[in-house]
């Protein structure tokens, strides 16, 4: 009884170790297709996320007419709140409606649009009608604002990474749209 415990043990602990490897390799496999290494690949310009719990029905998608920017250059950045119901949601509006945040490669925030523009406090309960959008259009100067301290500083070149977030649906925000800026 006692080498039958130990056996079924040691099965137990081989399983187990198989499974976090197992486990550590999809992980890996997951992060190496979301970010990709060939910047010949095509990147997608669009990013859709549809929100949930009290603003279930809206979806915010954020456009870039690009993805790769020659320093200095303005990238320009679309962001649309759609109620994708089939009736009238009532929620907080605000102004701006959405706005979005920069990363550099290393996963740090460098600028955030909301720091940059006056905002009015929500309104609660504005209808939005089946199928009607709200619309924010943005420029991005390649500037640092995060942290204060380099407010206006010019950002080098790289590849960032462009979140946007629906200030009016909760805490939704896109995937990430890979940029690349490069020396002009």
């Amino acid at each position: 009884m006692g080498n039958e415990l130990i056996t079924t043990f040691r099965k137990l602990i081989i399983f187990s170790v198989v499974a976090a490897l197992l486990g550590v390799g999809l992980v890996y496999g997951l992060s190496y297709e979301l970010k990709p290494a060939n910047s010949a690949q095509t990147l997608p310009t669009t990013a859709t996320v549809e929100s949930v719990g009290d603003y279930a029905g809206l979806e915010l998608t954020m456009t870039l007419e690009k993805t790769e920017y020659s320093l200095g250059e303005p990238i320009n950045i679309t962001l649309t709140i759609t109620n994708i119901s089939n009736q009238t949601i009532s929620y907080g509006y605000a102004d701006p409606n959405s706005f979005f945040l920069v990363y550099n490669e290393t996963e740090n925030e460098i600028y955030n649009s909301l720091q940059t523009q006056p905002h009015q406090p929500i309104s609660v309960g504005v209808p939005l009608n089946a199928g009607q959008s709200l619309t924010d259009n943005y420029a991005w100067s390649q500037v640092m604002n995060v942290p204060v301290t380099s407010e206006g500083f010019p950002v080098s070149p790289g590849t960032y990474y462009i979140v946007g977030i629906g200030a009016s649906t909760g805490p939704t925000k896109t995937t990430p749209i890979r940029v690349t800026i490069d020396n002009a």
